[in-house]
């Protein structure tokens, strides 16, 4: 498989070994010119065949050095990774993260997958300022999750042509795209389109988004930094409004800045009441984190990286300093800097991760929850199994550059490493073709919680202590 007909055209993608892949593949008309801070208008019939052996270019956004900006506003595309032989094959899409300002489809290399007999799409959408402002007049907002909708139909329209089977999605994404999953299982036009859902490191997931005061309070932040009128802001060159993102995003005091509105018949509902009446009751869901989500960003802070905010996108100082002195008694042993980061762990990660599978059980939905405990290095002696970490495992795919950097403070056994992921990748395998990941879902009584690491084991209500410390918080 080579060349497919899909609804706007053909596509010529590149066969390489038992993997067909087709990269930029057009999902949307360029949200550019008039239909900047436009939802996106699905893409407009080709003739011929159109190439699609290379990425398309990412969203405009902070190069991760933190100097300069890299993209393009025309960045509204999908890749597919398909098994090359001919058949009817389960499909995973994937929503990359990155706060809402990074990111792209384009770190992620899904092969692993289409080896095993799953099409996998990964998916490019609009960030920061030009996916999420909401500004009356200017625009209505939730453009990133309208791109990602759109998405979602076009996959539904269109996977058959790859060998996917359209009535077998699992969507899945992590840190930001964790929570966009979240927020995605209660939007009512996404009904249908998925019938299972991977959040991995959800920031908050299931209640970080804004009111339409507190979207237009960012949306004059970003007017009062630039110095300009409303009006103008649809034809200023984009590198200018990213300056300003970036600039309102570090004086935010949150990781998250832009985030999508709560106020509209696509997002009608605060996403964790939506589950919680029942809008994802047909959904099977895996959740989870990493045991030390914090010590990323702890990490990176600490060398004044600027690309995200900085603070607790769910707790402000006083329950940081509540949560401290709690665990501070529970464990007396761990010095203060530990302490902070498992506070932030727990608060903007795992116990958010909790109480969507909570709400989902108690929806009369089914939950499972996971934990990644490997850590790269012990606590205490560098990174351990920090914010990202999963990606190469669940991808199979440790070898690839976008995730050296995790392994620049400390370099664990190849082995080791490699039999991690082989472990995760084999789950998420499993459950998006079977809708099982081979453990007892979650409850509230048991809370049946399957722990990664070099002797994986599941267990009942993991730290139970620190859990219920949260209770009175």
């Amino acid at each position: 498989m080579t060349t497919v007909q899909i609804q706007a055209g053909a596509v010529r993608g590149e066969v390489r070994g038992a993997v067909a892949l087709f990269l930029g593949v057009p999902y949307a008309e360029p949200p550019v010119g008039a239909l900047r801070f436009r939802p996106p208008q699905p893409v407009s019939h080709w003739t011929g065949v159109r190439e699609a052996t290379r990425f398309a270019a990412r969203a405009p956004q902070p190069e991760v050095t933190g100097r300069g900006f890299t993209g393009d506003e025309d960045c509204l595309y999908v890749n597919v990774y398909a098994p090359a032989a001919p058949g009817r094959y389960p499909v995973l899409v994937w929503i990359h993260g990155g706060g809402g300002v990074l990111g792209s489809p384009h770190q992620f290399d899904a092969s692993a997958y289409a080896r095993r007999g799953v099409v996998v799409v990964t998916v490019g959408y609009r960030l920061g300022v030009l996916g999420m402002l909401r500004l009356p007049g200017v625009s209505d907002g939730n453009l990133s999750l309208h791109d990602q909708v759109l998405a979602l139909e076009w996959v539904r329209a269109n996977v058959a042509a790859f060998g996917g089977d359209p009535d077998r999605v699992t969507l899945a994404g992590q840190s930001n795209g964790g929570r966009t999953v979240g927020t995605i299982l209660a939007v009512p036009r996404a009904r249908g389109l998925f019938r299972q859902a991977i959040v991995q490191s959800g920031t908050g997931v299931g209640s970080v988004v804004h009111t339409p005061a507190e979207s237009e309070a960012v949306a004059g932040a970003v007017l009062a930094d630039l110095g300009v009128a409303p009006a103008e802001l649809a034809t200023l060159p984009v590198m200018r409004i990213l300056e300003a993102q970036q600039r309102v995003a570090a004086a935010s005091g949150t990781l998250v800045t832009y985030r999508v509105v709560v106020d509209d018949d696509l997002l009608p509902r605060v996403p964790g009441n939506a589950v919680a009446a029942g809008s994802a009751r047909d959904v099977r869901l895996l959740t989870g984190t990493t045991a030390d989500e914090q010590d990323l960003f702890s990490w990176l802070q600490s060398g004044s990286a600027k690309l995200l905010g900085t603070g607790s996108t769910m707790l402000d100082e006083e329950r940081i300093e509540k949560g401290v002195s709690a665990y501070r008694a529970l464990l007396p042993e761990w010095p203060e800097d530990q302490l902070r980061n498992r506070v932030r762990t727990a608060g903007d990660w795992w116990l958010p991760a909790i109480r969507l599978a909570e709400t989902q059980h108690a929806a009369g939905g089914t939950a499972w929850m996971y934990r990644l405990d490997w850590r790269i290095a012990p606590r205490g002696r560098g990174l351990g199994a920090v914010h990202g970490l999963d990606l190469p495992l669940v991808f199979d795919d440790i070898g690839n550059k976008n995730w050296r950097f995790l392994f620049a403070l400390a370099k664990p056994d190849p082995a080791r490493l490699q039999a991690m992921a082989t472990q995760m990748f084999d789950t998420w395998v499993r459950f998006v073709t079977t809708g099982d990941p081979g453990w007892a879902p979650y409850e509230p009584v048991e809370r049946i919680t399957r722990l990664f690491d070099d002797v994986s084991t599941t267990v009942s209500d993991p730290d139970a202590g620190q859990r219920r410390l949260w209770d009175s918080l």
